[in-house]
This record gives C-alpha cells, sequence and structure tokens, in this order.
C-alpha cells in the first residue's frame, strides 16, 4: 500500500490530517554536466553550499512557514538537488555548543521537517521540513512546494549569478523554547545532524512532499520528538483569555489525523483515541 493511500484512508476516517514538508536526501557530492542544456551544472544543496557555489538563507516567517533564498554564486546556471528532510536551527546554537537540549516545557520552536535549537539554553526551536516536492524554473521568485520536481524529488534551477526564493511548510521539533521569528538568524543543516530519529526524518518527509497539512504534522512532530502524549497535546491552548476563552492548538480531528500518521512511520506505534477529558484509552 502506498504512502498516499495509507494518508487518504486517515482523511476519510478522521477528516483531516497532515504530513510534515520534507526534501530529498540525494548522494552527497554527486555533480554532473547536462548535455541537454549549454554549461548546466547538477548539485546537490549542502555540497554545493560546502563548496561555495551557492549562498543560502533560511528565513523563518513563523513556527509554521519559512523562506529559502538561494543564490548561484558561479557563473554558470545550476540544477539543485534539494533535500528530502532538512532542520534549521539558530546560527548561534550551531557554532556554539553542539546539538543538546532538545525538548522541554512549554510552546514554541519549529521543527519538521524542525529546525534550531540547538545547544539547548534559551534558544529558539529548531525547525524542520521537507523540500521532495518542489520544482523551479530558471532564477526569479517563486513560493510554496510545486509537485513532480522530478529526478525523483525535489530539484530548483538558478540561473548563474541570480537568487531564487521558495516558501517552505515547517514545524517545530523542539517543544518548550520560543518560536522562530525573521529576527533570529537561523542555517538550513542536514536533517540526520539534528535528529537519528528515522521516524521524525519520514514525518518531514511526507510533510515535503505536501502530503499533510501543517497543523498535523504538528502534532505528530511534538508526540515523536518531545514525547508528549496525545491527551497533552489536546490541553495545548494556542490562546488564552479569560474574556474570550481558550483556543485549542489542535483539534481533535488533527490529533487523529496526526495518530494515524504518526502509527504509519512508526509502524509499531498503539492507536489512541483522545477526548478534553483527563484520561484517555487505547482504541479498539
Amino acid at each position: 500500500m502506498s504512502v498516499r493511500t495509507v494518508f487518504q484512508s486517515a482523511i476519510h476516517s478522521t477528516a483531516i490530517f497532515g504530513l510534515l514538508v520534507c526534501g530529498l536526501q540525494p548522494a552527497m557530492g554527486v555533480e554532473r554536466q547536462d548535455a541537454g542544456e549549454q554549461g548546466l551544472r547538477h548539485v546537490e544543496l549542502f555540497e554545493a553550499m560546502k563548496n561555495g557555489d551557492i549562498e543560502v538563507k533560511f528565513v523563518p516567517r513563523d513556527a509554521a512557514r519559512a523562506n529559502l533564498m538561494v543564490e548561484n554564486k558561479t557563473k554558470q546556471p545550476l540544477h539543485i538537488q534539494l533535500p528530502d528532510a532538512f532542520a534549521a536551527v539558530p546560527i548561534q546554537a550551531q557554532f556554539g555548543g553542539g546539538m543538546g537540549g532538545m525538548g522541554g516545557g512549554g510552546m514554541g520552536g519549529m521543527g519538521g521537517g524542525g529546525m534550531g535549537g540547538m545547544g539547548g539554553g534559551g534558544m529558539s526551536q529548531g525547525m524542520g521540513g521537507g523540500m521532495g516536492g518542489m520544482g523551479g524554473g530558471m532564477g526569479g521568485g517563486m513560493g510554496g512546494g510545486m509537485g513532480g520536481g522530478g529526478m525523483g524529488g525535489g530539484f530548483m534551477r538558478v540561473a548563474a549569478e541570480k537568487r531564487h526564493k521558495v516558501a517552505l511548510t515547517t514545524v517545530c521539533l523542539e517543544h518548550g523554547k520560543p518560536d522562530p521569528n525573521p529576527k533570529i538568524a537561523y542555517t538550513i543543516i542536514p536533517i540526520e545532524q539534528f535528529t537519528q530519529d528515522p521516524h521524525v526524518i519520514e514525518l518531514c518527509t511526507h510533510l515535503g512532499y505536501g502530503r499533510l497539512p501543517q497543523n498535523t504534522a504538528q502534532a505528530a512532530a511534538w508526540h515523536l520528538t518531545d514525547k508528549l502524549s496525545w491527551q497533552e497535546l489536546a490541553q495545548i491552548n494556542r490562546t488564552e483569555s479569560k474574556y474570550t476563552g481558550n483556543t485549542p492548538f489542535f483539534n481533535l480531528h488533527e490529533l487523529r489525523a496526526a495518530m494515524s500518521v504518526v502509527n504509519y512511520v512508526s509502524k509499531d506505534a498503539p492507536a489512541v483515541q483522545i477526548s478534553r477529558a483527563d484520561d484517555y484509552t487505547l482504541a479498539d
């Protein structure tokens, strides 16, 4: 049974569910010339960053969205293979104190596809996402995933000495840290440098292919990365007011859908029924 079939079944049974945005994980260092286009080079995102062929800026808009800007520093057009999944972390965290400190109380942070918050302390959350469903033309600006990128995953083409901008959907991977925002400098990294959990990586990959809504993916991400129970997730509020009441962060349809996603990526996780009550039971 295909991933999409499993997800469609979950949608039919729970009304809605979401996936993390993630990108392809091509072989590092792969580069080749394209005989069909004059001077076109094929490169992998992180390897091209390392070699100085491209300059990449990752700018979080909030905990669920980010912009990725890729500038071609060479005098040749580049066909850039994108990762199935990625992470993004605050630059201070990347250069100051290792990975550490995932988890914690409270809200905030991005993951998912989750990037940020490496090194513990008061850093913003790590965020995650994927780019597997992206494809684009030479230069110019484009936003959002564009399924069917080719080459088995996402890609973008950037003209010589031009910059390309794309919008990404992300999730926070470190519950309890401050939310990402444009004022905090982030950098994109291979997701394996942030987490070795294959379930989180697979979740981000599905998000990248646009198979899940962001909020459902966020619930699944916090369940996997921070071990928050479904009942704990059901009790989180997005806003709280003594005048207008509280607004739950996740509705029940999103949580049930997130359970289906976690069951799929984990293969062995038990199905759970949840409510706003203080207790919950295993599903039949």
